[in-house]
């Protein structure tokens, strides 16, 4: 599917809402989603990857961190949906991918992230999320996205 087709969909986001679908949200970056709480909370970032080039998912972490960290009161989620091709680049094999670089810039931010975690779906599962009628971030969707692990090395 296209990015535009997955912004207009009816994502299962509970008691919180849409904040943004595609908007600026800070000089430069314009996440396919941004979903807040009913206090007005960044709580989720989302973003929706058709190709499997690994530089996008990472600008999508680097993005993601930069714009949680301007956000009083936020710990929010980055969920990221990618488009699998065949059996090229998998989630798993972008959760490995991922782990060093979002380990690395815990790292220099004092071994802690301003996102609460980095969560990696295959876009089949997230629409298998969507008709089972799971809440973005609930306990049933989790289980379906895979975590990217965040450890920070002490010296």
């Amino acid at each position: 599917m296209t990015d535009r087709e997955f912004k207009r969909l009816c994502h299962n986001v509970g008691c919180n809402q849409i904040g943004t679908r595609g908007e600026e949200v800070s000089p430069g970056y314009k996440p396919d989603l941004s979903i807040r709480n009913p206090s007005g909370d960044l709580k989720h970032i989302v973003e929706h990857e058709n190709k499997t080039d690994r530089k996008s998912f990472l600008g999508d972490v680097v993005k993601a961190e930069k714009y949680a960290g301007e956000q009083s009161a936020a710990d929010p989620t980055l969920i990221i949906v990618m488009k699998q091709h065949d059996q090229q680049t998998t989630v798993s094999q972008i959760v490995g991918h991922l782990s060093p670089y979002a380990s690395w810039l815990a790292g220099l931010k004092g071994g802690r992230l301003d996102l609460s975690a980095i969560r990696i779906i295959e876009e089949k599962d997230y629409l298998k999320s969507l008709d089972a009628k799971e809440i973005l971030g609930s306990h049933e969707f989790n289980k379906r996205a895979t975590s990217v692990p965040v450890e920070v090395q002490e010296e």
